[in-house]
């Protein structure tokens, strides 16, 4: 347990930058909403990062801390080469390749709206490119962010989606008089916010940690080096946005409004995840990667088994918060200007669902890691691709095809991959899933079931929204807070984790 509370520091500021990055993205939803509602203008704005954050993840800049950490450490150890010039030469060569593919899907900028089918193909073009260009900030300030999180500094990086955010919500606000200027304004605010936050501010804090950052002339060796580690990723589909790529894609054949709809109550559904998974994934996994690299595999273990414990049992009343008041929920943070009731109905349907997606997006921010630590990259990899595809062809050949039907599948394939990359998590030769965990995780689903059983009970549904919310909240809240505290689980403990 000594490396969890060791982690507790930079967790905790991690998270509070998180938190008011989570905040500022979800006052840019809700103003989104007020401003645009469920119309094909949102619509074609999700359809325009499909490409942008495709390629983003394909590069995989989303994950450069799991490839580059573990790189790093195994560098600094032997000390084969100058870990600065090692960075800088990536550093150049990665920007390089990445704004040069930016540049071809900028080219074929109309031929991209046109496959997608969308509505307005100028207001798309309009929209989308701002936002290819931006990737290339994201890319290059994620390459400065890795190596920020291998030399212990959290805070700069922390900073980039908050700053990124504001912008979004400023350009939005002064071009808010229809739609489709809003989207732009959007788009134009990601561009300026993307730059400030992860070029200008990353490079700040390279220099605050004594990087001398300067622009050299990248070595293949280096480049051929960093991309035989990350391949897996480059040509694998990520977890993290499988299941938004699947429906914004899919979401197009359905009526207007079907994407903006999971847009929606994924943003609402993945504010937890963000602000509490995440961090403790970034903050760890330099410690996970030491622990693996110095032959610690008993504390690794411990580490793992708590980490996955905790996010299991605290997203488990997470998603029973949302499940309960998905329409209230919706009601109070949408419903205003273009969002209406019936946009409430449409959202909080699909909300019920994508609530349970919290918890495989909560537990592989570990899972994956915990595979990543140790250099195997291929596995979570071709797993997710498996259940991608598979999702796919479900899809595809599935007769109700509607909102609901896709959102149950897509989120049915997320618990697949999570299920199998916990069942087979090995460290040094030991399941990860051994008898302990498994006992924690059903102790936490028998007080998930028993507290639904208590709400549903109770006759507090004629009560008004705000107080419903309240005391719905309040009873699950209290209900595993006392459970915790009276039934005695291995690696979920109060004591353990203040």
């Amino acid at each position: 347990m000594r490396n969890f509370k060791k982690l507790l520091g930079p967790i905790s500021i991690i998270s509070l930058a998180y938190l008011m990055s989570r905040i500022f993205g979800f006052i840019r939803e809700i103003l989104l909403a007020r401003w645009t509602g469920v119309s094909s203008a949102t619509d074609t704005l999700d359809l325009a990062f499909v490409i942008p954050d495709f390629l983003f993840y394909l590069s995989a800049g989303g994950y450069l801390a799991i490839t580059l950490i573990p790189i790093l450490s195994k560098l600094q150890k032997d000390k084969l080469v100058d870990l600065n010039n090692y960075f800088l030469s990536l550093l150049s060569g990665l920007t390089l390749i990445f704004g040069i593919f930016s540049i071809i899907f900028f080219m074929f900028r109309y031929e991209i709206g046109e496959i997608f089918g969308v509505i307005d193909i100028e207001l798309f073009v309009q929209v989308f490119t701002p936002i290819i260009f931006s990737q290339v900030f994201f890319f290059s300030g994620a390459v400065m962010m890795a190596y920020q999180y291998f030399m212990g500094e959290f805070k700069y990086a922390a900073l980039a989606p908050v700053i990124y955010n504001l912008s979004i919500i400023f350009f939005g606000w002064i071009n808010s008089s229809t739609p489709e200027s809003t989207i732009y304004g959007f788009a134009i605010g990601g561009f300026i916010g993307s730059f400030i936050g992860h070029i200008v501010i990353q490079v700040y804090g390279l220099k605050k940690i004594g990087l001398n950052v300067k622009l050299i002339k990248p070595k293949i060796q280096d480049l051929t080096h960093y991309f035989k580690v990350s391949v897996p990723l480059i040509v694998g589909q990520s977890i993290a946005v499988m299941d938004e790529q699947l429906f914004r894609i899919f979401g197009s054949m359905l009526s207007v409004g079907a994407i903006a709809s999971f847009r929606y109550a994924r943003r609402i559904a993945i504010l937890p995840v963000g602000v509490m998974a995440q961090a403790i994934g970034v903050a760890s996994f330099p410690t996970m990667s030491n622990l693996f690299v110095r032959e610690k595999f008993e504390e690794l273990k411990q580490l793992i088994r708590q980490q996955i414990a905790i996010l299991y049992f605290v997203n488990l009343a997470i998603v029973l918060v949302l499940i309960t008041n998905n329409a209230e929920i919706i009601s109070l943070v949408y419903e205003r200007g273009e969002f209406n009731s019936s946009d409430v109905l449409r959202v909080s349907s699909i909300m019920s669902i994508v609530a349970f997606g919290i918890l495989p997006w909560s537990l592989n921010q570990i899972v994956t890691r915990s595979f990543y630590v140790q250099s195997n990259y291929w596995y979570p990899v071709l797993v997710g691709t498996s259940s991608t595809v598979l999702a796919t062809l479900i899809i595809l050949n599935t007769e109700n095809k509607s909102e609901i039907s896709y959102a149950t599948i897509i989120i049915s394939s997320l618990f697949l991959y999570s299920l199998i990359l916990l069942a087979t998590l090995k460290i040094d030769g030991e399941k990860i899933l051994n008898k302990n965990l498994i006992s924690d995780l059903i102790i936490s689903s028998v007080i998930y079931f028993v507290t639904l059983g208590i709400i549903q009970f109770l006759p507090i549904y004629n009560f008004g929204k705000f107080l419903y919310i309240f005391i719905s909240t309040t009873i699950i809240a209290l209900s595993f807070i006392v459970s915790v505290s009276v039934i005695k689980m291995k690696y979920v403990k109060i004591n353990k984790v203040r």
